[in-house]
């Protein structure tokens, strides 16, 4: 099936690489629609009623909207037409809430650049059995700073909004060079900005959040994000003492050989097409694009915004202290 473009991408790339980086495949949208019951024709007709809607808010930027962006978040809200409108609505309004990590992608800083060639996130184009994506985060070097570890993921996560057709994620987070200063940068803003940009604009359905060895300072932080999140979350959240332990719960052939897996690439491997696609023209224009004309004019908002300046931060952080 063929997907328009919106006014300002007639020449951009959505789908580079994407074969090669999320196995993306002739047919896989219309697994997905056979999935919900829906045919060609009743997601043309939503595409439509959500362009419709989204050219009556004053406030969002008009042109700005491409057509695989409805579909993307179509995707991830089972195909429902309104809640796929509250995520579109929150994707775009959240540059103005959260500029500091949303904002400041093109050209990519020193670090971020740094980051992306040595994969500090690692995005395996394999899926599980069920349809799932597995994410890797690791901290490669003791040095790393989290914001722009938190901007790369974000802004990685643009791509897959556009291209992804997997139907769940498991997290895994490799704290095993974790210090104490990271720890110090995970403020409580911080930490909300970041759960609410994950379920409340990409709304990834999150199938599993494994943690490997969490060092003691760890834990206080780890109290912070169960303040926030939601309770099925909690329960998909688990704890490893060993990276080996990982493999008892999700497939080996998951993950890169070097990280023990089976799958016949490494983690540079995946990190030299993540970089190659990335910083590609296509896409750098697309991340200039948004710092420039992805804003929203507040004062023009017809109906009251689901963003709180605060993303609840006072009433989910006030009784908590660090120790």
């Amino acid at each position: 099936m063929t997907i328009g473009d919106g006014t300002v991408y007639k020449n951009f790339d959505y789908s580079l690489n994407a074969s090669k980086l999320l196995t993306v495949r002739d047919g896989d949208l219309e697994v997905l629609l056979k999935l919900y019951n829906i045919n060609h024709k009743a997601l043309e007709d939503m595409i439509k009623n959500i362009r419709e809607w989204y050219e009556k808010q004053p406030h969002l930027p008009q042109g700005q909207l491409h057509d695989q962006m409805i579909v993307g978040h179509l995707k991830t809200r089972g195909f429902s037409v309104e809640q796929a409108k509250e995520k579109i609505d929150n994707y775009f309004s959240a540059r103005v809430k959260m500029p500091d990590v949303l904002l400041g992608r093109e050209p990519l800083s020193p670090l971020m650049d740094k980051y992306l060639k040595e994969g500090y996130w690692v995005v395996p184009p394999m899926r599980t059995k069920e349809n799932h994506r597995v994410i890797l985060f690791r901290i490669v070097n003791p040095d790393m700073t989290v914001l722009d570890v938190v901007k790369l993921g974000f802004l990685m996560g643009d791509y897959r909004l556009f291209n992804e057709t997997t139907q769940g994620d498991h997290w895994i987070f490799d704290f095993s060079n974790a210090t104490l200063s990271h720890a110090m940068q995970f403020t409580p803003i911080l930490i909300s900005k970041i759960y609410y940009h994950i379920t409340s604009c990409y709304a990834i359905k999150i199938k599993g959040l494994h943690l490997i060895n969490v060092p003691s300072f760890g834990y206080s932080i780890l109290a912070l994000f169960k303040k926030i999140m939601k309770a099925k979350h909690v329960e998909r959240l688990h704890l490893y003492e060993g990276f080996d332990k990982i493999f008892k719960v999700l497939p080996k052939e998951m993950f890169p050989s070097d990280l023990g897996g089976t799958a016949k690439m490494t983690v540079q491997d995946i990190s030299d097409m993540w970089y190659e696609t990335l910083q590609s023209d296509t896409w750098k224009e697309f991340f200039a694009n948004q710092d420039k004309n992805f804003t929203v004019d507040e004062s023009k908002r017809t109906a009251a915004s689901k963003i709180s300046d605060s993303f609840g931060v006072e009433g989910s952080f006030r009784k908590l202290e660090l120790d």
